[in-house]
């Protein structure tokens, strides 16, 4: 399979993902850059004409040649330019329960039964 080479403009619908049927402009409306960054540095299909380029403030020094990605230049543009990324926790850690420490009083009314 040969990958096709996408370039978005401002109309042009997302066409994958949580917010597929959205265009570039509606979701740079709902100030969500993140959603449209992300793509640019980690797919190979997906490129931007400039204009989208620039209200994304990806300038020439974090351009990629497409198709490819670069996810070291990824990381280095979101510290650069003032995105938090969060902290994923992964879903083994939702299911343990936190263990409370028992007192000594505790445990020996447990094991005489009371």
């Amino acid at each position: 399979m040969i990958p096709t080479l996408r370039t978005l403009t401002l109309k042009s619908t997302l066409g994958f993902g949580k917010y597929k049927d959205l265009t570039v402009q509606k979701i740079l409306d709902m100030k969500m850059n993140l959603v449209l960054i992300s793509p640019y540095f980690k797919l190979t299909s997906i490129n931007y004409n400039e204009e989208v380029l620039s209200i994304l403030s990806i300038t020439e020094k974090y351009r990629i040649t497409k198709p490819g990605t670069d996810n070291n230049l990824y990381y280095l543009f979101l510290n650069e330019n003032g995105y938090i990324m969060k902290n994923k926790v992964q879903a083994s850690d939702k299911l343990k329960k936190p263990i409370k420490e028992l007192s000594k009083q505790l445990m020996q009314r447990i094991n005489q039964g009371k």
